[in-house]
């Protein structure tokens, strides 16, 4: 991607807290350091100062730091290229204030960034001949449509919910290095499918409410319907959340579906990167807030919220060791893996989101028969796209 590169810094005193700080968050404002200086003055993981020196000499960047105002900690500095903007901000609605990593240099960690404005990457491209969506979902054709022509948004009538596009290909899942229950890492193939951007909220879920009660069908509960519509409904049994999917002509997310649009295309740690969390306040995974409030937490594909937030349901079985299962079970790249087909326990279905460090292989196995008050869940679309014929523009 090219950007017309206008160095600046910001100095995020603000984020301190969320950078694994406790203290209590600065309420000021950032730092604006309108001058041009060297790539991130700190923050670098173990083992990259030889790096850093390259960082600095590379062409086209300076070669000199900018002495940083007193009191500045070097570890929230970045340099921020193509355009200024304060993000400690609550997201605006639009395109051209919604920023994203999409790139970063190898030993750096995820405070090195390449920000590009939405609206460019919005408005691409033109729609793929021969396919349509299922009833019931219209595209929303002002974000524009991947390389394939599918639409980057769609959005579901009945719900009223946007859905973002996960592309299809190949993906790395898991870790060599992690806990022993995402071990071992390996590739897998996943088809296009569409993911809710947001977590099933309180206000999403009383939609269903309503509906079955209209039904006098058997009213579903949450353990939060007090709270703030924006907020994930939580509580809600696997089998529940399955049948509001249902409901909705959609599906649970695999652990594969979900760990690929967290990761993106390059296979990520966290969604924002392979490097630590940033947040504008303190954040812990545990903590529990109205969706899309911490616009770090945001995956290539534009989905927010899958590494803290509610932890959330999946379709897939659990088992410990569902990854060497996979890895034994097949000679080749997995694909559309939905989980391991015979486990000791057939009430645990896996659950993601919220590991200790963030991390997007991070799985735990909860019992469906039960609601837990820190789990949530979205729903996916699975899509057909038609062969592009041989000879075809």
């Amino acid at each position: 991607m090219t950007t017309t590169r206008c160095a600046v810094l910001l100095a995020l005193v603000v984020m301190l807290p969320g950078c694994g700080g406790g203290a209590k968050p600065n309420a000021s404002k950032p730092v604006i350091v309108p001058a041009p200086a060297a790539n991130n003055a700190g923050g670098q993981p173990a083992g990259a100062a030889s790096h850093k020196n390259e960082v600095a000499n590379q062409p086209g960047k300076p070669g000199k730091q900018k002495a940083l105002p007193p009191g500045t900690d070097p570890r929230t500095v970045f340099e921020i290229n193509e355009i200024p903007m304060d993000v400690t901000a609550p997201l605006a609605a639009r395109p051209e204030d919604v920023f994203s990593v999409t790139s970063g240099i190898g030993g750096i960690d995820s405070t090195q960034m390449v920000v590009a404005s939405g609206a460019t990457a919005a408005n691409r491209g033109t729609a793929r001949q021969g396919f349509s969506l299922p009833k019931g979902f219209v595209a929303l054709t002002d974000a524009g449509y991947s390389e394939d022509g599918l639409p980057l948004r769609i959005q579901c009538e009945k719900s009223g919910t946007t859905m973002a596009l996960v592309p299809a290909g190949v993906v790395k899942m898991g870790t060599n290095e992690g806990p022993s229950e995402c071990q071992p890492e390996f590739s897998l193939h996943l088809d296009a499918f569409y993911m809710d951007v947001f977590e099933v909220t309180v206000r999403d879920f009383d939609k269903y409410r309503q509906d079955q009660k209209e039904k006098k069908k058997p009213i579903p509960s949450t353990t939060n319907p007090t709270d703030s519509p924006r907020t994930p409904a939580l509580g809600v049994p696997w089998g529940m959340a399955q049948s509001y999917a249902r409901w909705l002509s959609m599906e649970l997310p695999t652990e594969a579906e979900f760990e690929k649009a967290a990761r993106g295309p390059n296979s990520l740690r966290t969604p924002w990167g392979n490097g630590r969390a940033v947040w504008p306040e303190a954040r812990t995974t545990e903590t529990l807030t109205v969706t899309g409030a911490f616009a770090s937490d945001r995956s290539p594909y534009g989905i927010y919220d899958l590494a803290g937030n509610a932890r959330e349901w999946c379709s897939d079985l659990y088992s410990d060791h569902a990854h060497r299962d996979a890895v034994a079970s097949s000679n080749q790249t997995p694909h559309n893996w939905a989980g391991p087909k015979k486990v000791a326990n057939l009430n645990l279905r896996a659950v993601k989101g919220g590991a200790p460090d963030w991390s997007a292989w991070g799985r735990t196995g909860r019992d469906i028969g039960k609601g837990f008050p820190d789990v949530g869940f979205r729903c996916v679309l699975k899509i057909t796209v038609p062969e592009t014929k041989a000879g075809a523009s």
